[in-house]
């Protein structure tokens, strides 16, 4: 297989993978219909090993003693040796090899066999195969076994991300209980002492009106501060389901609603990745803010790509050195970050960013480890 074959059945996976129509179980069963299609053969599953069991939970095969559901012994499978040695098993012809006496072929006479262990975890979690009633004519190539063990990447992967999902969930649900105590213990006398604040703000005059007006500015202050802390919290769990972004459209919008009257926005050499959208938009929204409240007039802030990422710079005054010392660095003592970019923090470490901030003549905040379509396919098949 090519280079051009490989990108072009990775990138079918990857669109795959991308797609939020289908189920966990319909993407792997598409996935296998595909490895089978690649290796022109008529069988084709997905096996769970756990818990003592052979069974198939997804295969090619509509019905007959390969499909769905089926469950064997796996003393009598060839995927026992797959899971026993942790390594991609490949045979073209099972009658003219060491495998003629294996208990599997006289089992199933499936006369040629390739397969791989799934990891889900790190722990092994079953196998993925394709076989035959006939011979191979030709042996399986390194091609072929390393599409398979790609196949086997992919599959532990979406379960993976799937297990991934079902925590978050269950996460997200703690976290708006959570949201909603705060709302109701925190708010609601806020907004109560709010009130009674402007109806007597009302009545008075200089200079009790001007003690009125710091108070109503510091329940202000506490309304986003509560808003903030709720964002915090949200932040801190690993982002869920990413898609396909591009920096200019993000950053853009964020920049739109924090539209900062002092300074302008410059996006250069823009590129796609992958980022949960809403996340990212925020990350560039409590820069621009920063940017909005802290760098006096005639900034320009620069929004750029990079090989690893993309960075986002200005060129006001400069992040005081202790914000900046102690950003993105957890092991830093008694630490001087606001709640802006502690949530910048989480949006980072939930994607599984790196991040970094350097001051010299303005600000510049540099973000690596960014996940684009082509890095994975070259990580993945070595293109």
């Amino acid at each position: 297989m090519g280079s051009t074959d490989a990108a072009r059945y990775f990138r079918d996976l990857y669109e795959l993978g991308i797609d939020k129509t289908l189920s966990v179980d319909e993407k792997i069963d598409q996935a296998v219909t595909i490895g089978a299609d690649r290796l022109g053969l008529p069988y084709g599953w997905l096996s769970y090993t756990g818990d003592d069991v052979y069974e198939i939970i997804s295969s090619k095969a509509t019905d007959g003693p390969y499909a769905t559901g089926s469950v064997y012994d796996i003393e009598q499978t060839y995927c026992r040796h797959v899971i026993s040695d942790q390594r991609v098993l490949a045979i073209s012809d099972v009658g003219d090899s060491e495998y003629q006496d294996d208990t599997a072929y006289k089992g199933s006479r499936l006369e040629c066999y390739i397969g791989a262990p799934i990891l889900v975890d790190g722990e092994s979690y079953g196998s993925l195969c394709y076989s035959d009633d006939e011979p191979r004519d030709t042996d399986f190539s390194e091609d072929d076994r390393r599409f398979v063990r790609l196949l086997t990447r992919w599959i532990g992967y979406e379960i993976e991300r799937d297990r991934h999902y079902r925590t978050l969930d269950r996460q997200n649900e703690r976290l708006a209980e959570f949201a909603g105590v705060l709302t109701h213990d925190l708010r609601n006398p806020l907004t109560a002492a709010r009130g009674y604040v402007e109806l007597v703000f009302e009545m008075v005059s200089s200079p009790e009106s001007g003690y009125l007006q710091t108070a109503l500015d510091s329940l202000d202050r506490m309304e986003a501060l509560i808003g903030e802390t709720l964002t915090l919290a949200r932040e801190g769990e690993d982002v869920g389901e990413r898609e396909v972004v591009t920096l200019e459209s993000v950053s853009e919008a964020a920049w739109e609603t924090v539209s900062p009257s002092n300074a302008a926005l410059t996006v250069e050499n823009n590129r796609e990745f992958l980022a949960d959208r809403s996340r990212l938009q925020r990350l560039f929204e409590n820069l621009f803010r920063n940017v909005a409240e802290h760098c006096g007039a005639d900034v320009t802030v620069t929004v750029r790509g990079t090989d690893e990422g993309f960075t986002v710079a200005d060129d006001g005054p400069g992040l005081p050195e202790s914000i900046a010392d102690s950003l993105f660095d957890t092991d830093v003592e008694h630490r001087h970050v606001g709640l802006g970019l502690l949530i910048v923090e989480r949006v980072v470490s939930g994607h599984g960013w790196n991040g970094s901030v350097t001051v010299d003549g303005g600000t510049q905040f540099s973000f690596t480890g960014v996940e684009t379509v082509t890095d994975t396919i070259n990580e993945e098949y070595s293109l």
